[in-house]
């Protein structure tokens, strides 16, 4: 079998929705893809999960809400090559699925691969993570670009982690690794990435093409795990720090890159905001002139400390 499409759900809508968007996502046949998933709703919404895929939908194990656990056990039964990690609240875009599959086959050493996605309002809300210089994972430009963006759009990158929301693997790679169950809410996808760059010398790849909206946390907000928890902020920038301790130099461009293409994508914002702009240039000449009041207090006080010691020398 080709690919396995693991998702955790506890909601038959957001269910029902995702499994209503994959005919157009994928050209795979109906024997080489199955959707495997942990359902950790009640007995009465699961009669109400309509699979109108063409694919079959399988529930496979019954248990309480733990992201990390379930999708390793659901990887565990899975019998596709591939695996597609997907949240229950996502509607795919046509050709998704097959744009995630040919980045993570395609490009030389990806080891993962996430997608594009954006609200529904059309407002980009995931196209990679970038790490800030307290090594906390942040998608960049969030919220920030409509999705259809051209500087985000088109594109493979190799980026310093990707979101589980939608997530490629290799079935293999998943199983060597797993996600550290350890994690309560979220970071379990940030630390497999580092992993996967450390441990197998692969890349984790932003793919433009494996699009689609995400009205992301649905699933957690409903088992009020929505948000950061603080235990798993302090694992997860713990292991980034492990991480950097043995970054390859190929490993920092990549991260370089990344970074390089955000600062790029934000500068074209401002200069095409004559508000922004003139906001900045504002500012700009704001600090300037701080600077220029504090070299003169600074030498106003030098003065004032040789009068004070020629005062004590004289007397």
């Amino acid at each position: 079998m080709r690919l396995s499409i693991l998702v955790v759900s506890c909601d038959w809508k957001l269910l029902n929705s995702l499994l209503g968007s994959l005919a157009e996502a994928t050209k795979l046949s109906s024997n080489d893809l199955e959707i495997l998933c942990s359902w950790n709703g009640s007995p009465a919404d699961e009669q109400k999960i309509i699979n109108s895929s063409p694919y079959e939908f399988l529930i496979a194990q019954r248990l309480p809400y733990h992201f990390a656990s379930n999708m390793n056990q659901l990887a565990g039964l899975a019998a596709g090559e591939l695996l597609m990690l997907v949240n229950d609240d996502i509607v795919l875009d046509p050709a998704s699925i097959d744009a995630g599959i040919d980045c993570l086959t395609q490009e030389i050493k990806a080891g993962v691969v996430g997608g594009r996605l954006r609200n529904g309002s059309g407002q980009l809300v995931h196209a990679g993570m970038l790490f800030d210089t307290k090594s906390s994972a942040y998608h960049q430009l969030e919220h920030i670009l409509p999705a259809k963006d051209q500087s985000i759009i088109n594109k493979n990158i190799a980026m310093p982690a990707i979101t589980g929301a939608l997530m490629f693997i290799r079935r293999i790679h998943f199983l060597q690794l797993k996600f550290n169950e350890k994690y309560i809410r979220c970071g379990e996808d940030v630390e497999l990435c580092l992993d996967i760059r450390e441990k197998l010398t692969l890349k984790a790849y932003y793919s433009a093409k494996a699009s689609a909206i995400h009205e992301y946390s649905s699933t957690r907000q409903k088992k009020n795990l929505a948000g950061n928890n603080s235990e798993d902020l302090v694992r997860m920038r713990n292991r980034r720090r492990k991480f950097l301790e043995q970054i390859s130099i190929e490993e920092l461009k990549d991260e370089m890159n990344a970074s390089q293409k955000e600062s790029e994508a934000l500068l074209s914002i401002i200069r095409g905001d004559s508000k922004l702009e003139k906001d900045l240039k504002y500012w700009k000449n704001q600090t300037h002139s701080l600077q220029l009041h504090r070299i003169k207090q600074d030498q106003e006080i030098t003065r004032l400390k040789e009068r004070i010691n020629l005062q004590r020398e004289e007397q």
